[in-house]
């Protein structure tokens, strides 16, 4: 996939959740009603808090480092463990504070990407910590397929909040 379509799929994606977001109530991005008893707002962070990881693991080997993914101190087989701990971290804050957040990592990770060059996205070898399979899965999971997964999660809530309604 070339730069292009990846900023595509990254806008299109992130306007459509951001759609869905703007149709609920403070009290309902608050209402811990999803997985986990996980609200939208804890959901919003949990996308912004992996946005910020896909742009510095992206900062790091631009910088010729390899990025510790996920985390330093964390395995992939950890994610659960992972996702719960910045999950601790984030519920107690204001939904304000969360919405600001999250349009900062939208727009840190997108700036990101539009900052890439053609070759560092589609280049399989530019980048040694992907392991030979480029960028675009790194940025789709903790983009425009992320913000797919969980437009999908809120609106089955919403349907089902209303048909319970």
């Amino acid at each position: 996939m070339d730069k292009a379509k990846v900023l595509e799929m990254i806008q299109t994606e992130r306007a459509r959740l951001d759609g869905l977001l703007a149709q609920l109530s403070a009290e309902q991005m608050c209402q811990a009603a999803l997985e986990n008893q996980w609200s939208v707002k804890d959901v919003l962070a949990h996308i912004a808090t992996w946005e910020l990881r896909c742009a510095g693991w992206i900062l790091a080997g631009l910088r010729g480092e390899r990025p510790d993914k996920p985390e330093k101190g964390y395995t992939w087989e950890e994610i659960d463990t992972l996702n719960e701990k910045a999950y601790l971290e984030n519920r107690v804050r204001s939904l304000d504070d969360v919405q600001s957040d999250s349009r900062l990592a939208y727009q840190q990770l997108l700036g990101q990407v539009r900052a890439l060059s053609e070759e560092d996205i589609t280049n399989t070898g530019r980048f040694p910590w992907t392991d030979g399979h480029g960028l675009v899965p790194y940025i789709a999971a903790n983009s425009y397929e992320h913000y797919q997964e969980h437009f999908e999660q809120i609106r089955k809530w919403l349907i089902d909040d209303m048909m319970q309604a």
